[in-house]
């Protein structure tokens, strides 16, 4: 992604290694996006701060009749802010008839098609936008019907199962729409990626919108490959109803990039998921809010079931370090380069709650929560809904309120970060699973894990100032790379 070693300042002086403890401060990155999406209007009255009851009386139901809830977490002690995940769509910076692509984008970002992308997917929308009327009344008309016929090549990163209601969007865009013909294509966000290239190194003028996974976004945005949005960004996005984290986004890409070169199309967003049952059975009767809590009741957990209950995606590979990287957000570190002072004290945390961990956690993954109900676990700690089969699993709300799309926005209204979607994503990871297999699964001593996360910080410099320079790697050293709060 960061081929073009010019984007950032020359620095002439060697980086060193990160002392472990440092302080890069809040937050702040080098790269946002524009979440357009939408959330059923019928769900914002609702009260998303009491997702759980504040006393339960009655005796814990029997195992055949497991309540499963479902709510955004513990707050770190910095702070409640989630990562997003999911996918942007952006445009490619060549094409012919960039006005058309726009078309398309404020279809897709339409909330009557975000709804059903809902229903559809499970990628849950987060926008006040109203839902009653269809798109031909509420998108805005930016490329006339009496325009020239053009046609419009759109590419798609979604799974398989998805392509149906993706299809049947597009089909319902060219009826609207009869002078722009879209030709859709399914395929992988790295086949996206070299796609886009191919038709750049040949000057092609093709107009192409895509949908891809917003870390790999990133390198055609570094690359010079994508479509300046900002003067159309307001056009596109014309009664969406964004809410305000929403629009702190918007306005840190402008800020940082000089101008909108992608929007957020589908967002994903970890919650926590518990089998109440099982915890009313153990005493307890509340969710845990804190991280301290939520320790508490790990032990309580097992003294009860004589097993760690509490589950974690931690076998490796992109699943760990992406749960990682939101627990060093709320404790206020910067993931990215390991060992600052609230790293530490994530990874600290974490080590601590281990000794309480389902035996399942070390197979497990995005794709399932299959034990939760059969209680294998009593919590699932953050999961994508997206991925959840929420009628297979037996979900029993509490109350109304008691939802994954009312958890979700709770969860982005109490603040969002994204990933800065960098070339080198892949070794960060690599590095993290290093750091999270020295401290975790081989139960490291607290006093140890700054040396091992400092390890892995110096194993990242050496890497950047290798495959890139020294000025990268000092950058990447001053905390440059940061994930992006609002």
């Amino acid at each position: 992604m960061f081929n073009n070693d010019d984007f950032f300042l020359s620095i002439m002086e060697s980086p060193v290694p990160s002392n472990p403890g440092k302080k890069n401060g809040l937050l702040m990155g080098v790269i946002a996006v524009v979440v357009v999406v939408v959330i059923v209007g019928s769900f914002i009255g609702l009260d998303y701060h009491n997702l759980f009851p504040t006393k339960v009386t009655t005796t814990a139901p029997p195992a055949t009749n497991s309540t499963i809830f479902v709510y955004s977490g513990p707050s770190g002690p910095s702070n409640a802010n989630h990562l997003l995940g999911g996918c942007v769509v952006g445009i490619m910076s060549n094409g012919a008839t960039p006005v058309a692509s726009e078309q398309l984008m404020a279809y897709l970002l339409n909330p009557y098609v975000q709804q059903g992308c809902e229903a559809a997917t499970g990628f849950i929308p987060v926008d006040s936008g109203a839902f009653t009327s269809s798109p031909s009344h509420t998108v805005p008309t930016l490329y006339s019907p009496n325009n020239a016929t053009v046609n419009v090549y759109y590419y798609n990163s979604l799974t398989t199962s998805d392509e149906p209601y993706v299809s049947s969007v597009i089909s319902h865009f060219e009826s609207s729409y009869p002078n722009i013909d879209v030709h859709l294509s399914f395929i992988r966000a790295t086949d996206i990626i070299n796609e886009v290239k191919t038709l750049e190194a040949s000057h092609s003028t093709e107009n192409v919108v895509m949908t891809i996974d917003n870390i790999d976004i990133g390198t055609l945005f570094y690359e010079g490959y994508l479509y300046n949005l900002t003067s159309a960004a307001s056009a596109i996005t014309a009664g969406a109803g964004e809410i305000q984290s929403v629009t702190n986004l918007n306005n840190y890409e402008t800020h940082v990039f000089g101008g909108i070169y992608f929007m957020t199309q589908l967002v994903n967003i970890p919650l926590v998921w518990i089998n109440y049952s099982a915890m009313q059975k153990a005493g307890i009767t509340t969710a845990p809010t804190t991280d301290a809590q939520l320790l508490t009741d790990a032990k309580t957990l097992y003294n009860y079931y004589g097993v760690g209950m509490v589950n974690f995606q931690g076998h490796g590979g992109a699943s760990t370090p992406t749960e990682v990287y939101q627990w060093m957000v709320q404790f206020g570190g910067n993931p990215m380069v390991f060992n600052d002072t609230g790293d530490i004290a994530a990874m600290d945390y974490l080590l601590n709650l281990s000794q309480y961990f389902s035996p399942d956690y070390t197979s497990s993954y995005w794709a399932t929560i299959s034990g939760l109900p059969s209680n294998t676990y009593t919590m699932m700690d953050y999961q994508w809904p997206g991925s959840v089969n929420i009628t297979q699993l037996g979900m029993k709300p509490y109350n109304s309120s008691d939802t994954v799309i009312n958890a979700s926005f709770n969860a982005i209204q109490s603040g969002v970060f994204i990933r800065d979607p960098v070339a080198w994503l892949s070794q960060w990871q690599f590095y993290m699973d290093n750091a999270w297999i020295s401290i975790i699964e081989e139960h490291a001593s607290l006093s140890s894990v700054p040396s091992i996360l400092g390890a892995q910080n110096a194993a990242m410099w050496n890497y950047l100032n290798t495959t890139y320079n020294a000025a990268y790697g000092m950058q990447y050293e001053d905390g440059v790379y940061q994930p992006i709060v609002a």
